[in-house]
């Protein structure tokens, strides 16, 4: 028996992880089309709403970290099962919301049951696969789930439009539960030894006394903040500065997923070849220049929407490389390195959209513009001129 499924994960249960992983990267952004409505509904503004976006990150951040060692030591069926029960419950009574404030709180639920998902599925890739498959791998994976921004958000917005926020939550949630069932039937049971404890503090201790996965968590950090800040107010933008309406957004965050896509698969194949950290460091400022500029320049929406997809396309390659290295530094502690690296990227997110709607208010879009592209300066630069130099960086010898 392989070690996947010694933690109740095998190779059949595949397509369903990859229907989990669209799944929680449509809820996780879910938010984005449905702000200004949700805005208007609860009598607020769109940055002060935006700010539910960042309430999910926020549990998100919490719990990923702690899901590593107990999926370690407890097994990947559990973790996943409840993860995705609770993300499911979570959205579906989101729908029936009847305040800011019970908004916010189904929000935080749904974000800790997300953030269960993908620190198991990856660290189960990654106990299954040699190191130098490992970043293809998390690249599929990765471009799967994306795979929920380019159809799955845009059909919330269709929903949104034609049948109201409640509507889309409700249907989204069922899906969620229309996942779950399938993997209650048929992921394989969990083999755990009665003497098996949960050894949190010194998992973490393995993984945070050396100095390069901190340099990857940092780049990490700053290139998602660009990321999620792009998605959660790309529509925003649109929508206010152009006058489309939720419908008219659909084809452009459409489009932002599939360049999410494409750049998850370039980074999986960019994570096994040689000066890897190059091509990331300029890829990474590229995408900060393209974020900037589309929040800024009062260019016509489909030259915008054009500058979107090649920003998403630069600014989602990070993701399989960065996780691919860390997988390598992580030694037996895969889970918790797994969910360290979700932690930065959730924090990423909540800063991408509660300093994004901050900036909002301050100086407009432009001022999220700036915001995204001194994120992705901050990314390349750790990149660039710290990780470049550092022989941690080397996967099975080769140049960096």
């Amino acid at each position: 028996m392989t070690a996947v499924q010694q933690r109740g994960v095998s190779s059949s249960t595949l397509p369903l992880f990859a229907a989990a992983m669209f799944m929680v990267r449509a809820v996780m952004l879910m938010l984005g089309p449905l702000l200004v409505e949700l805005a208007d509904d609860f009598g607020t503004s769109i940055a002060v709403a935006g700010q539910l976006a960042a309430a999910t990150f926020i549990t998100w951040g919490i719990t990923a970290p702690l899901v590593g060692p107990i999926s370690d030591t407890y097994g990947r069926r559990p973790v996943l099962l409840i993860g995705l029960l609770l993300m499911a419950l979570g959205v579906l009574g989101s729908g029936a919301a009847w305040s800011y404030g019970s908004l916010l709180a189904l929000r935080l639920i749904t974000g800790i049951g997300s953030a269960m998902l993908p620190p198991t599925i990856i660290a189960a890739l990654a106990d299954n696969l040699p190191p130098e498959k490992v970043g293809k791998a998390v690249g599929f994976i990765t471009a799967s789930s994306w795979v929920g921004l380019a159809l799955g958000v845009p059909a919330i917005a269709l929903l949104g439009y034609f049948g109201g926020w409640r509507l889309a939550f409700y249907i989204t949630g069922g899906l969620s539960l229309a996942v779950w069932v399938p993997l209650w039937l048929w992921l394989p049971s969990s083999q755990r030894r009665p003497s098996q404890r949960i050894d949190i503090f010194n998992r973490f201790k393995v993984i945070g006394r050396q100095s390069a996965p901190w340099y990857v968590l940092i780049a990490n950090f700053t290139q998602q903040v660009a990321l999620f800040g792009l998605i959660t107010y790309f529509a925003a933008h649109m929508m206010e500065s152009y006058g489309w309406d939720e419908a008219s957004t659909a084809p452009g965050l459409a489009l932002l997923g599939v360049g999410a896509v494409i750049g998850s698969f370039a980074g999986g194949v960019i994570a096994g070849r040689a000066r890897r950290l190059d091509w990331l460091a300029a890829i990474s400022l590229a995408s900060g220049v393209l974020t900037g500029l589309l929040f800024a320049l009062g260019a016509s929406a489909w030259i915008v929407v054009a500058t979107a997809f090649v920003a998403s396309v630069l600014v989602s390659v990070s993701m399989p490389i960065l996780m691919t290295l860390i997988m390598h530094l992580a030694g037996q502690s895969r889970g918790t390195a797994g969910g360290m690296f979700i932690t930065s990227s959730q924090a990423g997110g909540v800063v991408g959209a509660s300093a994004g709607g901050l900036m909002l208010s301050l100086g407009g879009f432009p001022a999220v513009g700036l915001l995204y592209l001194i994120a992705a300066v901050l990314s390349a630069s750790v990149i660039g001129i710290i990780m470049r130099r550092s022989p941690a960086f080397r996967l099975g010898g080769a140049d960096t």
